[in-house]
């Protein structure tokens, strides 16, 4: 059998063994989190301890949090949900290279609602700046939704600069897609007002992901139903996978600084390996470590089938509009040409063997296609 060579950690992750043997031992406890017997109060607890033991890791106070089934709808109703419940703001500010969660979610208000939409550019490193926000922010600004890492070229806002500024100038409130950040790198909580990630980017569930948001503000539910979730999302729980959420939380942040440096050491490496084949290098040295974008002669899906044949696996660009023919938003915004580029995205799985193999193929591909 062909070996299996993994470099696209942005898109999703492997399971963690202790997080699978949790969460295996739990669905023997099927009752809902809702009843009122004592197996039901029982799960209904183990829940709720989930839920604080998350905002005391992350270190988060004067807040709550709301399971969902991940970063996708975390968002949508972090932005919809704040928008329907504040109908006398229509002005918003996103970047036009956000998670198409997040972007579709503007998108939305704006095409269906008349909310207007302020799409702030990323500069030459592909970060959005303070004087970015400075120059759009207005009294009728409701919210501004920038991300902390990209999940394209991995570059890293300064998102607790942008969220100062936001509360010590306006009445708006600040939100941040942390999927891409939350147990590589440090996360400045102090200035967001909502945050949102999923589990399945640090070796957690699929299907498993929380928003956070500070108490002084109120979101309408986009699922309809009962008191569940404080009742901003109604639908039976998913209890066990709620419940070890904490657990994957807890193993991606103790593991935080030996993983990375260990990433450090092994993006260096690789992107020492690219320059000596000349390739374009389309992620900021100032960006996360654990992803690199890169260009080539060779058009990327001549690339990406050639090294599937070789057991390696990498994308073009995020893997939720890895199926679509429309450029991608990010790639376009630092102008770059999506048709010849490639997505690397590495954690502590992986070693330098492995990148050796890889840039053999790569090589190899050159020298044929090139």
């Amino acid at each position: 059998m062909q070996h299996k060579i993994y470099f696209d950690h942005a898109s999703t992750t492997s399971l963690n063994r202790e997080v699978k043997e949790s969460y295996i031992k739990l669905l023997d406890k099927f009752y809902n989190s809702d009843a009122l017997y004592d197996d039901g109060v029982a799960i209904y607890r183990m829940q709720e301890e989930s839920r604080m033991r998350i905002l005391n890791l992350l270190g988060i106070k004067n807040a709550s949090l709301i399971f969902t089934s991940g970063a996708s709808e975390a968002n949508s109703l972090a932005i919809k949900g704040l928008a329907f419940k504040n109908p006398s703001k229509k002005h918003l500010i996103t970047s036009i290279y956000e998670h198409a969660s997040v972007y579709n979610s503007f998108k939305q208000l704006e095409d269906l609602f008349g909310y207007e939409v302020t799409y702030l550019k990323p500069d030459k490193d592909g970060m959005i700046g303070v004087d970015d926000i400075k120059k759009h922010i207005r009294p009728d600004t409701l919210l501004v939704s920038i991300m902390h890492v990209n999940n394209e070229i991995g570059s890293i806002n300064d998102i607790n600069s942008i969220g100062k500024f936001v509360k010590e100038n306006s009445q708006a409130y600040f939100h941040s897609d942390i999927t891409q950040s939350l147990g590589k790198i440090d996360i400045p909580f102090e200035n967001l007002d909502l945050a949102s990630f999923s589990a399945h980017k640090i070796h957690g569930l699929k299907g498993s992901g929380a928003l956070v948001y500070k108490n002084h503000l109120d979101l309408a539910a986009l699922i309809s139903g009962g008191q569940q979730e404080y009742g901003k999302r109604g639908g039976t729980s998913n209890a066990p996978a709620n419940i070890v959420l904490a657990k994957t939380v807890r193993i991606a942040l103790e593991g935080q600084k030996k993983h990375a440096t260990y990433v450090k050491e092994l993006h260096d490496y690789l992107i020492s390996k690219l320059k000596d084949l000349r390739v374009e290098i389309n992620s900021s040295d100032k960006g996360t470590h654990n992803l690199i974008n890169f260009s080539t002669s060779i058009k990327s899906e001549v690339l990406l089938n050639y090294f599937n044949m070789y057991g390696i696996m990498v994308s073009s660009r995020s893997t939720c509009g890895s199926r679509e023919n429309e450029p991608s938003r990010v790639l376009k915004s630092i102008g770059v040409d999506d048709e010849y580029a490639i997505r690397i995205s590495i954690n502590e799985e992986n070693n330098r063997q492995e990148i050796d193999y890889f840039i053999d193929v790569l090589k190899e591909a050159i020298e044929k296609y090139g």
